[in-house]
């Protein structure tokens, strides 16, 4: 009998840093994860439309609205996605908002790839 393989989770990144999105989309080439990398909260949504996602990852500075904002309209349309949001500043009201929001995890930046890591295997149980 065949061994199964786990399916390997459909993760979508949202960053309008490009370094971000190449250093990502290096790191993540290499493993076993399907990567769907954008720079803006429309391009995320409208994929979700055709994909299969598992977990969002976003950055808070997007260019068309914040992560919060976005993360809130991917649960709309898909409350089963586990969500993310990474920030480089954190202060007490975005702690809050990410509360209210329901957002699974939050990242600061600048993120490791150990951190991502750890995070995306801990949600994927």
């Amino acid at each position: 009998m065949a061994k199964q393989h786990k399916k390997s989770p459909q993760i979508m990144l949202i960053d309008s840093d490009e370094h971000v999105r190449d250093s990502l989309k290096i790191l993540f080439d290499s493993s076993q994860t399907d990567f769907l990398i954008f720079k803006s909260a429309a391009e995320g949504l409208n994929s979700l439309k055709y994909q299969k996602i598992d977990m969002v990852i976003s950055d808070y500075f997007l260019p068309d609205m914040n992560g919060v904002e976005f993360l809130k309209q991917v649960a709309k349309k898909n409350p089963d996605i586990a969500r993310i949001l990474m920030a480089t500043i954190v202060n007490d009201d975005l702690k809050l908002e990410i509360l209210k929001a329901g957002i699974d995890r939050f990242i600061e930046k600048p993120l490791t790839v150990a951190s991502l890591d750890t995070i995306i295997n801990e949600l994927r149980e």
